[in-house]
C-alpha cells in the first residue's frame, strides 16, 4: 500500500474512533415524567401549566378540579416539561430535554470506562415516545391510558422499554399489576353519602372521564393487554413508599411568598387537595408518620395511611367549619388517595411480573434536608398547626432513600437531587449501558464521592435559595451547607485558602446573571454535628428560570432552582 494511503487510512480510522458511539436501538422506548412533569394545555392548545406562568394566580386556578364555582377547566396533558423545570411545594421537578436530547442524539457525553463520546440513536415518534398524562388524577386511571398509548405507539408483538422519573415510576408499576382500585367511582353499587352531582364531580377529578358503570378500565379486568410485553423497567428516584415532601406540600403549600402571587395558603390547598394524585403519595413506610415533635422524647409512631391522622390533625377536614370549598368532595378524595396508596403499597409488595426482563433503580442520596419523618404534636387542633419534621441527608432532597430503593433489583445509587437526577450524565450513561449499548454485567456502582475542602471530609452538603419563588428584585438568601462528621477537623490553613463560587445563570443559558466568590474562612460559623460554610444574598433578576451553582475551582458542588415571577398586580 502506497505511503500515503496508509496514512489516509490511519486518519480515516482514527476519526472514525474519534466520533461519538452510536449503537442501533434493538426496541421502542416510552419515556414517562414525574408529578407535575406534564404539560397540561386548554382546548386552545395555550399551556396552561409548563411555563413560568404557571405559578402565577391566573393560570394556576385552572388547576382546581373541585372549582367552588362552575366546572373545572378542560386540560389535556401535551408534553413533558422540556423548556421550564418547574416546583411543586417542596418537590422539584426536572427539565426532560437533556435526557431526551442524549436518547435521540443531538447531545453526546464523555463515557470515562469505555474512553469516548456516547450519545443515543432513537428517532422521537418512530421509537422513542413521551407519554405525557395528567398528573392531577389517579396512577390507576392514567395507567389504563399507557396501556392504550403502547398499543397505539408500539406494533402488536413487539417488546418494549420503560425509562420512567419519580411518580411515573409508580403508574408504571400500576400498569404492569393486576390489583385495582374499588371505591364508590369504580364500583357504582357500592354506597356513598355525597349526592349524585358531587359523586360524578369527585370521581372526575379522581380519575377523569367516567364511562358505563364506572371510570373505564377500572375495576374488574384482569392485567392489561399490554403490560407483558414490557422488557426492560428503568425508574430514576421514584417514591415507591411515599414522600414526605409531598405530604407537606399539601400542609404548607408552596410557601409565603407563592401565597401572595398565587393566592393565600387556603387558596393553594384548595387546588391541591382536588388532585388525587398527591394523595397517592403520601408516605407510608414504617416509620414516616408520628405525634409529637421532631428531636424529642416520648414520640409515637402512628400508622401511616390513619385518615384520622391526615384528615383531622394534618389536613383539618374536621375544623368548624370546614376551610374548604365542596369539602365532603375534597374529603372523599382523600379517602380515595389513601386507599390508593396502601392499594401501591401491595403493587410494590406483589413486586413484577416475569415477563419483565430487567428492572434497574436510581436512586440519589446524600442531599440533606429530605423529609424523612412527619411529626403531628399533641393535642394539635389539626389545619397544620404544630407540624414539625425529621430530615437526614438519605435521599436526593424529595424523595426518602428508603422509599426510592427497590429490594432484590440493580441500584444505581448517585449524589443527585431530585430536579437534577433525571438530567445528569450519570443516568443517562447508565441508560446507554442498559438500553443502547448493554454491557453483560452493569455494575451496581455506589457514588458516595466526598468532597476535600480545607483538609476536611465532607459527607454531605445542601444548597439552599430561600425563598425559592422570588418575586423580581426581592431579597434571596443564599446558603451552602458542608456537613462532615461531628469529630471531623479541618485545617485552618487550608480554609483560609479554599474559595467556594456561587454562581447564578438562567436556566436556558450558561450566561452568568450573578456571581460572587466566597472564602471558606470569611464568616465561617460550626454547627452542630457538622460545618456551615457561608452564606450570601442577592437581588431577584427578571422574571424566569434560574440555576444557583456552588462550585470549587472548576468542579460544580451542588445546585439549586430558583424561579422569579413578576407580580400579577
Amino acid at each position: 500500500m502506497p505511503h500515503w494511503a496508509l496514512k489516509f487510512v490511519l486518519m480515516l480510522v482514527l476519526s472514525i474512533g474519534a466520533l461519538p458511539a452510536q449503537a442501533q436501538v434493538d426496541r421502542k422506548l416510552i419515556v414517562i415524567p414525574g408529578i407535575v412533569g406534564s404539560e397540561l394545555s386548554n382546548q386552545s392548545d395555550e399551556v396552561i401549566w409548563g411555563r413560568v406562568s404557571s405559578l402565577k394566580s391566573s393560570n394556576f386556578r385552572q388547576l382546581d378540579l373541585l372549582p367552588e364555582n362552575g366546572d373545572p377547566v378542560a386540560l389535556k396533558p401535551t408534553d413533558a416539561l422540556r423548556e421550564v423545570p418547574l416546583v411543586f411545594g417542596t418537590v422539584n421537578i426536572g427539565l426532560y430535554a437533556g435526557l431526551i436530547d442524549f436518547l435521540v442524539g443531538k447531545r453526546s457525553i464523555f463515557d470515562s470506562a469505555a474512553q469516548r463520546q456516547i450519545l443515543g440513536n432513537y428517532t422521537e415518534g418512530t421509537d422513542l415516545f413521551v407519554f405525557a398524562y395528567d398528573w392531577r388524577r389517579s396512577n390507576f386511571a392514567n395507567a389504563v391510558l399507557l396501556n392504550e398509548f403502547v398499543k397505539a405507539h408500539v406494533p402488536a408483538g413487539e417488546q418494549f422499554d420503560i425509562v420512567a422519573h419519580s411518580m411515573g415510576g409508580l403508574l408504571s408499576r400500576a400498569f404492569l399489576s393486576d390489583l385495582r382500585p374499588q371505591d364508590f367511582c369504580t364500583d357504582p353499587v357500592m354506597e356513598t353519602d355525597l349526592p349524585a352531582a358531587a359523586r360524578a364531580a369527585t370521581c372526575h377529578a379522581a380519575y377523569g372521564t367516567l364511562g358505563d358503570g364506572g371510570w373505564r378500565g377500572i375495576g374488574a379486568d384482569n392485567r392489561f393487554s399490554e403490560a407483558s410485553r414490557l422488557h426492560t423497567f428503568v425508574e430514576i428516584a421514584t417514591p415507591h413508599q411515599g414522600s414526605v415532601n409531598v405530604a407537606s406540600t399539601l400542609v404548607d403549600g408552596w410557601g409565603r411568598l407563592s401565597q401572595i402571587l398565587i393566592g393565600g395558603k387556603r387558596d393553594i390547598q384548595n387546588i391541591l387537595l382536588s388532585m388525587v394524585g398527591p394523595y397517592e403519595l403520601i408516605p407510608s413506610y414504617e416509620n414516616c408518620c408520628a405525634m409529637g415533635e421532631a428531636g424529642r422524647p416520648q414520640n409515637s409512631v402512628v400508622a401511616a395511611l390513619d385518615e384520622t391522622y391526615w384528615s383531622k390533625l394534618v389536613l383539618g377536614f374536621e375544623v368548624d367549619p370546614c376551610p374548604y370549598a365542596h369539602c365532603a368532595s375534597r374529603r372523599a378524595l382523600l379517602l380515595i388517595g389513601l386507599q390508593n396508596r396502601a392499594l401501591l403499597d401491595q403493587v410494590f409488595a406483589q413486586g413484577l411480573p416475569d415477563t419483565v426482563t430487567a428492572n434497574h433503580v436510581m436512586v440519589g442520596r446524600l442531599v440533606d434536608g429530605t423529609r424523612e419523618t412527619m411529626y403531628v404534636a399533641r393535642g394539635a387542633e389539626g389545619d397544620g398547626v404544630g407540624i414539625t419534621y425529621r430530615t437526614s441527608a438519605r435521599g436526593d432532597g424529595t424523595v426518602y432513600e428508603g422509599s426510592a430503593l427497590a429490594d432484590g433489583n440493580q441500584s444505581f445509587v448517585l449524589r443527585s437531587k431530585h430536579p437534577f437526577i433525571v438530567g445528569s450524565d450519570e443516568v443517562h450513561r447508565y441508560v446507554y449501558n442498559i438500553l443502547i449499548d448493554p454491557v453483560q454485567t452493569v455494575p451496581q456502582m455506589v457514588n458516595s464521592e466526598r468532597i476535600f475542602v480545607g483538609g476536611g471530609d465532607v459527607e454531605s452538603l445542601v444548597l439552599r435559595a430561600l425563598p425559592q419563588i422570588a418575586g423580581v428584585g426581592q431579597t434571596v438568601d443564599l446558603r451552602l451547607d458542608l456537613t462532615a462528621d461531628s469529630s471531623q477537623n479541618f485545617d485552618g490553613d487550608d480554609l483560609a485558602t479554599a474559595r467556594i463560587e456561587l454562581i447564578l445563570t438562567s436556566y436556558s443559558t450558561d450566561a452568568p446573571v450573578w456571581q460572587q466568590s466566597v472564602g471558606l474562612n470569611e464568616g465561617l460559623s460550626f454547627a452542630a454535628g457538622g460545618l456551615a460554610v457561608f452564606t450570601a444574598s442577592l437581588p431577584a433578576p427578571g422574571e424566569g428560570v434560574y440555576l444557583v451553582t456552588a462550585r470549587i475551582a472548576d468542579r460544580s458542588i451542588a445546585q439549586e432552582l430558583l424561579h422569579v415571577l413578576e407580580d400579577e398586580s
